[in-house]
């Protein structure tokens, strides 16, 4: 069943999702959702892999920092919470959520693949826990390509009430399902998907490898 619903291509139903583009992009120096590559902004290409998946799709973000885009229409959620990082994010998308299934994902994420979005939304809908996320090599979470249920907001505000912003401190206090590498390495997903870019150096590498070294 689990690969039959991977490989659909049509939006899960009850499967909202939230870009997650308000960070201030320090390291790189310009607005990471702007960035080209292969021909479409990263946050073209972070709404076209949400949007394949998930219905409807809404940006947390500043409103103020996103042009208008007939390509892409798409809602603007401002945070509810400005300056508490991605955890302030997902509680304003998650106080705002219709569906008891969300897909919060990070726009700096070049290479993430619609059909692990799928797979990681299968496998949450199956399962009992608040947050469903991958487990990379060398203990690493991802909670910014992860599953959130509706009903962890309350956790997630206490956390954030406590002044703990950090998803790593929120993450103990509900029931998580992780999916560790092994697991997503036999069903043949590759490791460069969770790739971020954070700098200059990141995004020169990403150009590289997408539209090669006479492109650009």
């Amino acid at each position: 069943m689990l690969k039959s619903i991977v490989a659909m291509g049509h939006p899960l139903h009850e499967l909202s999702a939230f870009i997650l583009a308000g960070g201030a992009s320090r390291r790189m120096g310009r607005p990471k959702h702007e960035l080209m590559l292969d021909g479409e902004s990263l946050l073209a290409r972070t709404l076209r892999r949400a949007r394949s998946v998930a219905s409807p799709v809404t940006i947390v973000g500043p409103p103020e920092r996103f042009r208008p885009s007939t390509a892409f229409p798409v809602a603007i959620l401002p945070d509810d919470l400005p300056g508490r990082g991605p955890l302030g994010a997902i509680y304003t998308g998650l106080r705002h959520a219709r569906t008891e299934f969300n897909l919060f994902l990070s726009c700096d994420l070049p290479f993430m693949e619609s059909r692990f979005l799928r797979y990681l939304a299968s496998v949450a809908q199956d399962c009992q826990a608040d947050v469903t996320l991958a487990r990379t090599p060398h203990e690493r979470d991802q909670p910014l390509a992860a599953i959130y249920r509706r009903r962890a907001r309350a956790a997630v505000r206490r956390s954030l009430d406590r002044g703990q912003n950090k998803i790593t401190v929120f993450l103990p206090w509900v029931k998580v399902r992780v999916m560790e590498w092994p697991e997503l390495a036999r069903a043949g997903f590759r490791l460069s998907i969770f790739d971020n870019l954070n700098s200059r150096e990141d995004y020169g590498r990403a150009v590289l490898r997408l539209e090669g070294p006479g492109l650009h």
